[in-house]
């Protein structure tokens, strides 16, 4: 039999076997919802038009604080919530839940705590890019980005690109803005890679990444640094690794080559070995060979060096060497 109570005040525990909460379903529409005291606890949005906004209750209606509500996006398009004052709290994205509760009643915007959570495991929901197909604009569906524990609410837009630019970026910068560049600045959230040719878009290209709120970009010199010591260095701060990074094994800690007889001139003998990819540092040279020479070095450099038989007469046969770092490797 059901038993049908219009308010009730538990001071104590509350035990239930299972629990159904009033539910609401709205397709979106370029339109405002307004909640009230009386809403349902659950919103389930659904459909696909833009423009949904969604404006919380008067908070001074509730009669105490604690009142909460569930907002489930289903729909394939943000939602903007804002409080009761119009002010926009959160854009909700698609396939995104987000958990509100009242934390004030002094006034009708009160104050609102909430969680955003994804319903599937991806977070790219938001800050779609497309091209419209003329020119060099290109559109942006907006999102929450989260730079160092602060958070911006972005809204969507059109965006100019610079033109005749290949591998460009759009991104949002560390103040809640999106822009575009020819290369990835410091402190930025990659969105979208681009290419232009002339004024038209020919290359978009999906770059989208989650940053903690607290780690930070790198730049490319920061990731690169090496000790020589079985340490990488990432910089002062921790930092976020971004796509064209390299890490610090990377770089050239040792080369080696042989040098053909002939290739040996003058009065003395000399040679000059040139580096097909730079070291970091001036390495240290050691020469042999089969021809009885005491092998000398000199202009060595991070680029090349040079090398002297000490002696006129011509050589017979080919000279060996090994260019390292000073130090160990991993």
């Amino acid at each position: 039999m059901s038993l049908f109570i219009d308010n009730a005040t538990v001071e104590g525990a509350l035990q239930h076997q299972s629990w159904n909460t009033g539910t609401t379903s709205t397709a979106v529409s370029a339109s405002t919802q307004s909640l009230t005291v009386t809403s349902t606890t659950t919103q389930l949005y659904t459909g696909g038009t833009a423009g949904q906004i969604v404006k919380m209750p008067d908070c001074t209606t509730f009669t105490q604080i604690g009142q909460r509500y569930q907002l489930h996006n289903d729909s394939t398009q943000n939602v903007t919530v804002q409080d009761n004052a119009a002010v926009q709290l959160f854009l909700l994205g698609a396939n995104q839940r987000a958990f509100m509760v009242c934390a004030s009643t002094g006034s009708a915007a009160g104050l609102w705590s909430w969680i955003i959570a994804d319903k599937s495991t991806s977070s790219f929901e938001q800050f779609t890019v497309t091209y419209p197909g003329t020119g060099l604009a290109v559109n942006y569906t907006g999102g929450n980005a989260h730079f160092n524990g602060s958070t911006f609410v972005v809204a969507g837009g059109s965006i100019t690109l610079g033109a005749s630019i290949t591998n460009g970026w759009i991104y949002v910068d560390i103040n809640g803005t999106v822009t575009s560049a020819a290369s990835l600045p410091v402190n930025t959230m990659p969105l979208y890679q681009f290419t232009t040719s002339g004024a038209a878009v020919t290359v978009l290209t999906d770059n989208r990444d989650v940053v903690d709120q607290n780690l930070v970009w790198g730049v490319l010199a920061d990731i690169v640094a090496n000790t020589y010591n079985n340490t990488k260095s990432a910089g002062v701060l921790e930092k976020y690794a971004r796509a064209d990074h390299s890490h610090g094994g990377s770089g050239l800690l040792s080369k080696s080559g042989a040098i053909a007889a002939g290739t040996f001139t003058g009065n003395p003998k000399t040679a000059t070995v040139t580096f097909g990819t730079a070291f970091p540092s001036v390495p240290n040279v050691v020469v042999t060979g089969s021809d009885g020479r005491s092998w000398t070095i000199t202009a060595a450099s991070t680029t090349a060096f040079t090398v002297s038989a000490q002696a006129n007469q011509a050589l017979t046969n080919p000279v060996y060497w090994v260019a390292s770092i000073t130090g160990e490797s991993v």
